[in-house]
């Protein structure tokens, strides 16, 4: 039986030393520490079970990591100077002793995204993902050829949550997920998370489908229009339009993460070519990275001054009797 003894735990990096209790995954021979293990509640590489892999203990190397700090979210032990957790991409802002990262961590709400609303459309200081989620990252080194620490920059303080988005994309082989604010406000989402392009063709395409209902509001009040359509043809008109706008959404939910990915990545790569070294890199990387709070405000400008504008045309007597008709 092979010696695990001075190999690193594959849980939590810890060097495994005589008279731990150390346990084997049967399916490719890693080594854990069997509350390590249990805590898993599988094998770290479970994801490449059945391929062929076989764990192989590297060359035991004085554990330099002894005294550095400890992640809150994944326990994994990181070298004294590191900023982020080699494992998960924790920001370990300065670092966690030891007995303050075996304490439970502080999550967000029981079904919450960790980011103060689903889908990661939330605000600063908000916790980064439920426990379920955060414990069982397993979380590559680089996405894209990008190293995770540079996601981290950029994305800001839902990382984490994003980057187990792109974690089960790699290993299920599929481009979709679920973004929950990306199916009720796409428009808002695909701004704030400053896709430009994604975002201007959501808004058009939310202004768009609501021209029908307008017009049969507009007919309602006796209020000519130029399009010479029956009461049928609108309404089959309006019906279309729904079910176009509601197409739009799932699929802005279902690839949301997915465009965010591709669109990042781009910027990510301009900027690094752009940039003369890598202290310069990661500044631009922090300074426009992040979400845009300023685009969701004047998207939400546009929309009331176009309902406000559309309001003052049809004047309030109008507005009145479209009240009691509706």
């Amino acid at each position: 039986m092979m010696d695990y003894k001075g190999c690193k735990c594959a849980s939590c990096h810890k060097v495994l030393k005589e008279g731990d209790d150390i346990v084997i995954c049967p399916e490719c021979g890693a080594p854990y520490h069997r509350e390590c293990y249990a805590a898993e509640g599988r094998c770290v590489f479970s994801a490449k079970h059945g391929k062929g892999f076989e764990y192989v203990p590297p060359e035991a190397k004085p554990d330099v990591n002894a005294n550095g700090p400890i992640c809150p979210v994944c326990h994994a032990q990181n070298p004294p100077d590191t900023l982020f957790c080699e494992r998960c991409g924790q920001p370990m802002r300065g670092g966690v002793p030891p007995q303050a990262a075996r304490s439970s961590p502080q999550y967000a709400e029981p079904g919450m995204s960790g980011t103060g609303m689903p889908g990661g459309f939330g605000g600063p200081g908000a916790q980064y993902a439920t426990g379920d989620v955060m414990t069982q990252l397993h979380l590559a080194k680089e996405y894209d050829g990008i190293s995770t620490q540079d996601w981290m920059k950029y994305i800001g303080n839902s990382a984490p949550y994003y980057l187990y988005q792109f974690q089960r994309m790699d290993e299920s082989g599929r481009k979709t997920s679920f973004c929950w604010s990306a199916l009720f406000i796409p428009e808002f989402y695909f701004f704030y998370r400053k896709m430009w392009g994604w975002g201007a063709l959501a808004l058009a395409v939310s202004l768009i489908v609501s021209i029908p209902s307008l017009l049969s509001l507009m007919a309602a009040l006796g209020i000519a229009t130029a399009l010479p359509l029956s009461a049928s043809a609108l309404s089959t008109l309006i019906t279309v339009c729904g079910l176009l706008n509601w197409g739009v959404r799932i699929a802005s939910c279902l690839f949301g993460f997915y465009l965010f990915r591709q669109s990042a990545a781009r910027r990510m790569r301009a900027m690094k070519d752009d940039s003369t070294d890598d202290d310069r890199y990661r500044t631009e990387l922090e300074r426009r990275g992040g979400p845009s709070r300023v685009a969701v405000v004047l998207v939400g400008v546009l929309l009331l001054v176009c309902s406000f504008a559309f309001s003052a045309w049809i004047g309030p007597d109008r507005l009145m009797s479209a009240f009691y008709l509706y």
